[in-house]
């Protein structure tokens, strides 16, 4: 067998699935771990899926169908308040993380440099790994909001794009409207591209999401992620979109023809039907997540972890007063006290930290995990 060199060596293990493998996990185990929310999806989802059953067996257009394509238009706008051209600045994709990748291979070159700000979303360092590119990463102050002057000095020749997730994952901050003008603008002044991931556009608790697109009237350099796995709890219909600008249309298709062609056509009518019935399904949730939220909040006031208080998504981002290792700690909470978290070191933390995600817990087993995960960090971090 010739030893392997392919561009995979380097890159991390997909974290979740390596954690989950190597852990011996009790049959009542409570997940904190993968992010996904505790509702379903529409009615009309599920229905436009099922009548499309009879006729969707085929490949639509590359960038998607039209009507879904129209239909996001008229949410963009709304929503927003981003102007984008169905024809030309929309691509209909498997998921938010195929419209990222998607971006990355259409404006960087190997070698060029892509700045995240840590902790970041693994997939997106893995990305852009993955294509040849250097992420540059830089630290977010203590309660996970950018430092722009460090942003801003980590830019160079060899920059590409400034990527910022907001609301953010893993830590659930939500940056503020001059935060991201400032980043924005930034990048116009300096020709590079500003990629604004807003996955978790629709769960916000305190303050607004803000759309940087919004500032870029023309669409220029600005690149927008969204996707229907969250806010429509449709995580494996594999359906989201990405907001280009018009210039990047024929780099973009070339990447989606030859990675995935479409997104799944079925999934497209589900999205295309839930846009135009209930375009914010999720905001009727939040109510009942914020009570988790609240369990959270309470329960994890303890004097050996610091847990800054963010106000989006649905994840904290739990710092550790310990020497142990992230990794070897969620291990030890799995598989003895019946609780799965993610270690802070995957998303590029510097110190031992792990996240918790309780988008998909009722309030019963959110008191149930409060209770394991408390009892377990006061007896590995004493």
């Amino acid at each position: 067998m010739p030893e392997f060199c392919g561009r995979t060596h380097g890159i991390q293990k997909a974290p979740i699935q390596e954690l989950l493998m190597e852990a011996k996990i009790p049959e009542d185990v409570i997940s904190l771990g993968q992010g996904v929310p505790f509702f379903g999806p529409p009615e009309e989802a599920i229905s436009a899926a099922s009548d499309a059953l009879n006729e969707g067996y085929g490949y639509t257009e590359d960038i998607g169908t039209f009507g879904l394509r129209k239909a996001i238009a008229k949410k963009l706008l709304r929503q927003n308040h981003i102007h984008a051209d169905p024809e030309r600045n929309i691509m209909v994709t498997a998921g938010g993380n195929q419209a990222f990748i998607n971006a990355l291979m259409a404006i960087t070159n190997i070698g060029d440099d892509v700045v995240i700000l840590s902790p970041y979303y693994f997939n997106h360092f893995m990305a852009i790994k993955l294509v040849g590119c250097n992420p540059i990463v830089v630290e977010t102050d203590e309660n996970y909001l950018p430092q722009i002057e460090e942003i801003f000095e980590a830019v160079t020749p060899h920059t590409k794009a400034i990527v910022t997730i907001s609301p953010n994952n893993p830590t659930g901050a939500v940056y503020s409207k001059h935060v991201l003008e400032e980043i924005n603008k930034f990048c116009s002044d300096m020709n590079i591209y500003h990629i604004s991931d807003e996955v978790y556009e629709q769960f916000v608790f305190k303050g607004i999401h803000q759309s940087p697109a919004s500032f870029d009237k023309n669409i220029e350099h600005t690149i927008s992620i969204f996707s229907f796995s969250k806010s429509f709890g449709m995580p494996g219909y594999r359906i989201g979109y990405v907001v280009f600008p018009s210039h990047l249309y024929n780099e973009i298709l070339k990447v989606q023809d030859t990675i995935g062609i479409c997104a799944p056509t079925i999934s497209q009518y589900a999205a295309e039907a839930v846009l135009n019935s209930c375009p914010s399904y999720a905001k009727s949730f939040l109510p009942a997540m914020e009570k988790v939220r609240n369990i959270f909040i309470e329960g994890m006031d303890m004097e050996c972890i610091n847990m800054p208080v963010t106000h989006g998504s649905f994840y904290f981002f739990i710092k550790l007063h310990t020497n142990k290792p992230s990794w070897e700690i969620a291990k030890v909470l799995i598989e003895k006290y019946g609780v799965i978290t993610i270690p802070g070191n995957v998303f590029g933390s510097s110190y031992p930290s792990i996240r918790i995600s309780y988008g998909n817990l009722d309030e019963e087993q959110a008191e149930e995990g409060v209770k394991r995960l408390a009892k377990g960090l006061k007896k590995i971090l004493k």
